[in-house]
């Protein structure tokens, strides 16, 4: 039993770091990638299917997914077919290990890998050592199926197999739930697949036992989804509830028709081998399950979209909708959830900075305005600290994102501060704020402007600051002069500061933002 334990935990560290080498070179490529050729249904399907066998984890898929529904690169409607895509881009890992774990020593050929992924890990330069993560992890993968076939030939007179006959209807119940318990536990369906690989090669159980053993499985595989959702954005309780009703219904309906679907099995496996060996067999069910699946489900994707918006509203501050702390773990798409969330911020401080310029005045709707807007700084300081950027790409947006953070908040805070004098002490200037808050707003939406919106928005610091030097030293001569009183003066002066910070802060929030999107700071002497 503690070989097959090892086994399982060495195959599951493997997998781990398999997937995050490859997800770190990879990432940014990902990014394009997907959102390049993620268009249609079914071209949805397909990029699911191809990223899942990349990046071998159908939950990488998913939290990516999440990430890129968040971030806005893709409609709810695509993201079901990316996640049906990922139900058979994972069938790819049993392919591999029924085709090539039994054919050779696995051993042998493991140790080799693990080698050279711990010599590059420890010698070769930052952007190099996710190489060695990917070489040590598939050696891992490979080294954990040989001490798993060695357990399961112990193991498998002691675990009583012989109760759970697939031939009667509770014994395929009980199989499916333990299928299902063996992927909850394992937390990685790849795992369990290759659990159950190795007994069916080792004779622990028959071709049929292993069949309702997947279907569990593929159901159990669901609960890693669902343990991300807890808590999560609506954009993540949707793609969980459409992942569990995905994989729930086609097993269900594969159940059902189980003994098509094993002489359907056979057939294809026949052809593709020239004579039935169950383990590839095992690997040629678990894609027919997932591809039937995907015929079934395609052509309804859009009332399935509908009838789970239904069921998931829309909860919460709507700034921070997107804000997922699962997202987070993958940079390249968490750093663009950051931009878009930024965004968005901007935006509303804009309306609420137009409206109080407008009313003369702080509104009880304007200060609800401004508590939200407080609110999703905060959170999105927190997400944007959870996030590990690794590429210096990434890196250097993130550093671009927290500068407009920053000047974000101090805008927010100085919106707190305001005044209601200020604008009787200061009308002329406020009034030319105004109109070109009003050219912004008129462009914001379009991000492609940002860089024009952020030379705007330099031109009238550059001159809000002249006005300042100018006048205060003018508000003081006439103090000085008797021509005002030194208190009126003085308020001048906080009026004219206060604006000035006001429309510093919004410039260099928008250049930031600029920064981030066309990769260099263009915007000229960007004194923080």
């Amino acid at each position: 039993m503690i070989n097959v334990l090892g086994g399982i935990g060495l195959f599951l560290l493997g997998m781990t770091m398999l997937t995050n080498g490859l997800k770190e070179l990879a990432g940014d490529a990902l990014k394009k990638w997907l959102n390049r050729f993620t268009g249609g249904t079914i071209s949805s399907v397909l990029s699911g299917t191809l990223m899942t066998m990349l990046v071998q984890s159908s939950t990488a898929t998913t939290l990516i997914t999440i990430g890129f529904v968040s971030a806005g690169l893709l409609t709810f409607i695509q993201s079901i077919g990316v996640i049906i895509g990922a139900n058979i881009g994972s069938t790819s890992t049993g392919w591999i290990i029924s085709l090539i774990g039994f054919k050779v020593n696995m051993q042998t050929m493991s140790l080799p890998f693990i080698a050279l992924g711990v010599f590059i890990q420890l010698l070769a330069p930052r952007d190099i050592k996710a190489v060695g993560g990917l070489f040590t992890g598939f050696g891992l993968l490979f080294l954990g199926i040989d001490v798993l076939q060695g357990g399961m030939a112990t193991v498998q007179d002691k675990i009583p197999f012989d109760s759970f006959q697939a031939n009667t209807i509770s014994g395929k119940l009980i199989l499916i739930a333990l299928g299902l318990v063996m992927t909850v536990i394992m937390q990685a369906s790849s795992a369990a697949i290759a659990a159950t690989l190795t007994a069916l090669y080792a004779g622990a159980i028959d071709f049929e036992q292993a069949v309702y053993l997947v279907i569990g499985q593929n159901i159990g595989t669901t609960a890693t989804a669902l343990f991300a959702a807890i808590g999560a954005s609506t954009a993540a309780k949707r793609t969980a509830m459409t992942h569990v009703l995905f994989n729930v219904a086609t097993a269900i309906i594969v159940t059902l028709g189980a003994a098509w679907m094993l002489s359907l099995t056979k057939l294809v496996t026949t052809i593709i081998n020239g004579s039935f060996d169950e383990t590839l067999g095992i690997a040629v069910f678990h894609t027919l399950f997932s591809v039937i699946g995907a015929i079934i489900f395609v052509p309804f994707v859009k009332p399935f979209a509908r009838m789970i918006e239904r069921l998931i509203h829309e909860k919460g501050n709507h700034l921070t909708r997107n804000l997922d702390d699962n997202v987070a773990k993958i940079p390249g798409v968490a750093v663009e959830v950051s931009f878009n969330t930024l965004q968005d911020i901007t935006k509303e401080l804009t309306t609420v900075i137009v409206a109080l310029i407008q009313g003369k005045k702080m509104t009880a709707e304007l200060e609800g305005k401004l508590a939200q807007i407080d609110e999703a700084i905060n959170k999105t300081r927190l997400f944007m600290d959870a996030i590990q950027s690794t590429s210096t790409k990434d890196r250097y947006k993130h550093i671009a994102l927290l500068h407009a953070l920053d000047h974000l908040y101090r805008l927010a805070k100085a919106l707190h501060e305001q005044q209601p004098s200020t604008f009787q002490l200061q009308e002329a200037l406020t009034q030319k704020w105004l109109d070109v808050l009003e050219k912004v707003i008129a462009i914001i939406d379009e991000d492609v402007r940002l860089p024009e919106i952020a030379m705007m928005l330099k031109q009238t610091s550059v001159e809000m600051a002249v006005e300042r030097r100018n006048k205060r030293d003018a508000y003081f001569k006439n103090s000085v002069a008797n021509v005002v009183d030194l208190e009126l003066a003085n308020a001048k002066v906080e009026a004219l500061l206060w604006l000035d910070r006001l429309v510093y802060h919004y410039w260099r929030t928008s250049a930031r933002l600029a920064e981030y999107q066309t990769g260099k700071d263009n915007q000229l002497e960007a004194a923080e």
